[in-house]
């Protein structure tokens, strides 16, 4: 996304060329299109002493003295330097256009010697988020904090972003309003957005809890840069909801029906099973998973990725038996490559019907949104398998199945912390009372057999 031009066309022209009496000159503005701004310079001339090509008076015996032209072109240079000394002041601050209205009284004001300068600044709460996610598009913003701090926002932010300002425009349409001021973000606001989310857009709770957690990114960003004072969005009924949503993972036994599934006349397919298998036995994010051939480098047994979508940090990760009869399946002279990447969306659409060749069409329970709140289906479990299914099944059986400690696999899945990295695999209460009784059961036998020998 380009900067905004800090330029204006400024021009001089007489309201009246064909008057036979002096008329006025009048400065035209012109930026960001139409309507061009129009001023009064103060200043009137006989259009016959005016050279319109040049926009300025005449001298010589058929127009003004030098003295006389003198006072006119001090005048105009003088309005001229204002207009550009403002406008580029003000696009070079805030990187948009200022308001033309707006403009036009404030330049008036200060060619009257009025001391009093009106404010500026867009108040359209959507304009702003127009200009933050131009700003982030060209690098011009970047996180102001964690591991990634001064590092720019990945493109999924974005297209989140994106996403967010789409709904409140379309918000706006439905509710017949033009826009959206910075002190219209109040609860009554907050109220009415999460009935149009639940009940007439259909959308789930964690939607919704993403929209206002960006809501409130850009009010705090824009009251940061003195947009407004309206500190209504950090109350506590102005919050982000979120739950537990039912997402699935395949066990190590699933995995193998998913990579023994004979998809010999379907390469397209076969090419999609690699793919997401990469992503079961590595751990990554589509995002990363499905762009290796460019992002890593195989060194030893060890898959190096420098910068992970989503965080930026890099990570090593372990070759392990599946990946490597991958990596050897597209081997060409001796070099190992990746799957052919595909969208996230078409490989959505093709592990389930992989999952559904592999014979995973049992039914499960899940919940679904509806107005805010969740319904219990039942759907065939092939129907519920994802891209995010590939992580997610990682972890948990990396946890579950390899009983590997949490601190080990969250190097590799980036998660903060062990609350957060057991809330993910959903580790029921039964499990893991079952995972106690098996380590208890196994250190138990242990010990019996080394009393044993030390009996003898």
């Amino acid at each position: 996304m380009r900067a905004t031009k800090a330029d204006c066309s400024i021009h001089f022209r007489l309201r009246d060329s064909e008057s036979e009496s002096a008329t006025p000159i009048t400065c035209f503005i012109e930026y960001n299109g139409k309507p061009l701004i129009k001023i009064a310079t103060g200043l009137k001339i006989l259009p016959a002493k005016w050279n319109a090509n040049k926009e300025k008076p005449i001298t010589g015996i058929k127009g003004l003295s030098n003295f006389e032209a003198s006072i006119y072109l001090d005048k105009l240079s003088s309005i001229r330097a204002l207009i550009e000394q403002d406008f580029r002041g003000y696009v070079n601050q805030h990187n948009h256009y200022p308001d033309k209205i707006k403009f036009k009284i404030q330049l008036v004001k200060k060619m009257n010697g009025e001391e009093e300068v009106l404010e500026l600044i867009d108040r359209s709460f959507i304009n702003f988020i127009d200009l933050i996610v131009e700003k982030t598009k060209s690098n011009q913003r970047v996180k102001l904090s964690g591991i990634s701090k001064g590092q720019s926002f990945s493109k999924a932010t974005i297209l989140s972003y994106g996403g967010t300002r789409n709904l409140l425009g379309d918000y706006l349409k439905a509710r017949k309003k033009s826009d959206l001021g910075f002190d219209d973000i109040n609860l009554k606001f907050y109220s009415d957005l999460q009935d149009y989310v639940y009940n007439e857009r259909k959308l789930s709770l964690n939607y919704f809890g993403k929209v206002v957690k960006h809501i409130k990114t850009f009010m705090r960003e824009a009251e940061e840069l003195g947009y407004h004072k309206n500190d209504i969005y950090r109350s506590k009924r102005f919050i982000k909801p979120q739950e537990e949503t039912d997402a699935i993972y395949l066990n190590v036994e699933q995995l193998q029906k998913i990579k023994n599934v004979d998809l010999s006349k379907d390469a397209y397919l076969d090419n999609a099973r690699d793919l997401f298998l990469i992503g079961c036995w590595t751990g990554l994010r589509f995002q990363d998973y499905s762009q290796l051939l460019s992002k890593s480098k195989i060194m030893g047994e060890f898959i190096h990725i420098e910068k992970t979508a989503k965080t930026g940090v890099g990570v090593a990760i372990p070759l392990l038996p599946v990946v490597k009869d991958i990596l050897n399946k597209y081997e060409i002279n001796g070099q190992n490559l990746f799957p052919r990447s595909i969208t996230n969306q078409k490989l959505n659409d093709y592990i389930k019907i992989i999952a559904e060749k592999a014979g995973l069409s049992h039914p499960i329970q899940i919940s679904i949104p509806v107005a805010g709140k969740r319904k219990i289906v039942s759907q065939p479990f092939h129907s519920v398998v994802t891209t995010h299914s590939a992580r997610r099944s990682f972890a948990t059986n990396m946890y579950k199945h390899y009983n590997l400690p949490p601190v080990t696999i969250m190097k590799v899945t980036g998660h903060k912390s062990e609350a957060v990295f057991l809330k993910y695999i959903r580790m029921t209460p039964e499990e893991n009372a079952q995972t106690i009784l098996d380590a208890v059961n196994k250190r138990f036998q242990e010990d019996k057999i080394k009393d044993t020998k030390y009996a003898e």
